[in-house]
Parts: C-alpha cells; structure tokens; sequence
C-alpha cells in the first residue's frame, strides 16, 4: 500500500468517544430505523476517506484558528460545512456478498470537530466545531434521519458536547455564539436553491463579518447538479471537495440519452454548443476531460467574495481519476494556498495520493478491505 494512502487508512480508523467509525455507524443505524443509503461500487467511498482526513487537516486545523483570530478583532465570524445531497446519514457499502456500515458526510463533519476537541492539549478551549451546518436532501425521510442521528451523535460524545440548535429552513440570522444545524429541502437542479444557498452564507458573513466554509459536492448525476447554477455559489469563500460522475456523464452524451438543455445547464453552456456535442461522437476520456475542465475552471476563475488577504481565487485545484469496477469518476478538491511548513508537507502528500490513487485500475476491493480494517493491498 502506497504511504499516501495508508495515511488515510491510520486516519479511518480513530476513535470518538471511545467508538470507531465503523461501531458508530452501527450504533446509529441500530438506535433509528435501519434506513442506510445503499452502494454497490466501495471505490466511491475514497470520497469519504478523503473528506473525514481533510477535514481534520488541513480545514479544522487551520480554519478555526483563522476564525478565532477574527473574533479577536471583534469581527461577527462564522464557519461553516455545507452538504447539499446529505442523504440520511448512514452508507451501507456492499462488495459481492459483504456489506457493512460507515457513517456519511453529514456524520463525519460532526465527528471530526469532536475527534479534534479530544485530542486538544490539556486545560485548552478551542472551539473546533462548525457554527452552520446545511445539510440538504430532498427526501423528508432522509431529513428525519438526519436530525435524529445528529442528536444521537451529541448525545453520546464524552467530552465538549456543543449547544446546536436545528432548523427545517435557512435562518434569517444566526447570532454571534450561535450554533446552528439547518436540514433543508432544497431541489439542486432548480437556480433558485443555489441562489438561495449563496445569499444566505452572505447574510450570516453581513457587512464587516467573516465567512468562510467547507462545500462538499456529492450528486448522484451530473443532471443533479448543473453547472451553470452551481457556480453562483463558488463566490462564497470556500474550499470544495466534489466527486463528479464522469464515467456516467460520457455515458449520457454518447449515447444520446440527454437532451440538449439538459447538457447545456450541465456544462454551462448555450443549447447550441449542447448540441453540437450530441451531435458527434467523442471517446469516453474526452467527454470526461470536458466535464472535469468546465467544473475546475469554474472554481479556478470565479472570485471569492470578502477575502483581504492572499488569492481570491481557488488556486489549488486537483483532479483525480477514480477507477471503480463499474464506472469512472473524479474526486475534486480546491482549496487557495496558506502559508507555513505545514500546508506545503499537505499539498505534497496531496500530489503523491493523487499519483498512487490514479495507478489503480479498480478501487472497489482495496477500498473494501480498508472499511473492513483488512490488510488491503494495493495494486495497480
């Protein structure tokens, strides 16, 4: 196993009051009622490992001490995780006749600022948890499942249990020690839900506040999450991880089983240049390259609003293929560079993770093995 990776596998299997990410999932699946978002192809869950790392380092790490520098200097400063395909909690990773249970994106932005106040120096206060969370899910069962399985979470944590209130909507405003959990019920392919989002981080930063967040993109298609309205989002300063569908997007296009204007608010683009692109016929890596370009182009050129130091724009960007037993994909992290030893040791790590991870011609088992705390192997 390649040392990048092994990292994130050290990493999976920390305890949180006393329990194992593999035991909390259990727990909370058993205390509600065992609902688990299915998956069948585990190379996905590299998303997951990503996520749960990088959180803890570098976002917690070094975004809380930003926000606490902020607060000193009497500024209204809020950070914030945002999940707009939340699903329910749980993920029930299945591998042939195997499965088990890990907890989802929602579930580990709440575990990881607990992990961190365990391990924090003795008699130190600092705050390392998120003063919003949005977790968004169309489905009002998965919302349910949401709020109870958060609860349970604090109910259980042994030591620094933060105070967060939850809401079914956005908030009109959040106060200055103010924590919040919002489970809304946003449609991603609708403009106004990321109009809605962008406005409402806006509004918790106000005219002299400090805003910055982690954006988690999680689509179950490319149609799910368009583009052209997605964008109006990235001027919100923040780091993103996405896994795009680029296996399935290629799929889509050359096989016609798109229309036009789905395509265009996909690639933001016109209709005609949509399809002009339905109208020929591209290898699979091509119209891969195009869906990938477009998405990390957006977040390279759009311009953060609010920043007084340093880039205004995303200037570390990475793509990195994934290659499952079924299909595709690209994890996508962007982020703007800190300075310090520290975030340079990180991008290194970054760029040898991506090189050992697009070595592999299919994630699926390793990735398996890895949840399971078996003695997985890597092989390209």
């Amino acid at each position: 196993m390649g040392k990048a990776i092994n990292r994130l596998k050290e990493d999976w299997k920390q305890k949180i009051s006393g329990l194992s990410l593999r035991e909390w999932a259990d727990k909370l699946y058993r205390e509600t009622r065992e609902i688990a978002v299915i998956v069948e192809n585990p190379g996905t869950i590299m998303k997951l490992l990503f996520l749960w790392n990088y959180m803890r380092f570098p976002y917690l790490h070094i975004m809380t001490s930003q926000r606490k520098k902020q607060k000193i200097r009497n500024r209204n400063a809020k950070l914030f995780y945002f999940d707009p395909y939340a699903g329910n909690g749980i993920i029930e990773v299945r591998h042939g006749n195997k499965s088990i249970r890990i907890p989802g994106s929602s579930m580990l932005a709440l575990l990881a600022p607990a992990l961190l106040s365990e391990k924090r120096r003795p008699n130190s206060i600092h705050d390392y948890y998120w003063d919003i969370v949005v977790l968004n899910d169309i489905e009002e069962d998965y919302r349910t499942q949401l709020k109870n399985r958060s609860q349970i979470i604090f109910d259980q944590l042994s030591t620094s249990k933060p105070r967060y209130s939850f809401s079914s909507d956005l908030p009109s405003a959040v106060k200055d020690e103010e924590k919040i959990i919002a489970i809304t019920a946003y449609n991603c392919e609708e403009e106004y839900t990321w109009l809605n989002f962008k406005q409402f981080f806006d509004r918790m930063k106000g005219d002299r506040g400090w805003v910055h967040g982690l954006i988690f993109l999680d689509p179950p298609s490319p149609s799910a999450m368009p583009l052209g309205f997605m964008k109006h989002l990235l001027s919100v300063p923040s780091d993103v991880i996405a896994l795009l569908h680029t296996g399935m997007f290629a799929e889509l296009v050359n096989t016609k089983r798109i229309s036009p204007n789905t395509l265009a608010k996909i690639l933001d683009c016109d209709i005609t240049e949509a399809d002009s692109l339905l109208q020929q016929s591209f290898s699979t890596e091509l119209l891969e390259e195009v869906y990938v370009e477009t998405f990390v182009d957006l977040l390279k050129y759009t311009v953060m609003q609010g920043i007084s130091s340093g880039s205004r724009t995303r200037d570390v960007i990475l793509p990195i293929r994934l290659r499952t037993g079924k299909r595709h994909y690209h994890l996508v992290v962007a982020t703007r560079t800190t300075g310090g030893q520290q975030f340079e040791k990180w991008q290194n790590w970054l760029k040898e993770f991506a090189k050992e991870v697009e070595k592999l011609s299919d994630l699926d088992l390793p990735l398996f093995d890895i949840l399971s705390d078996v003695q997985a192997t890597l092989d390209s």
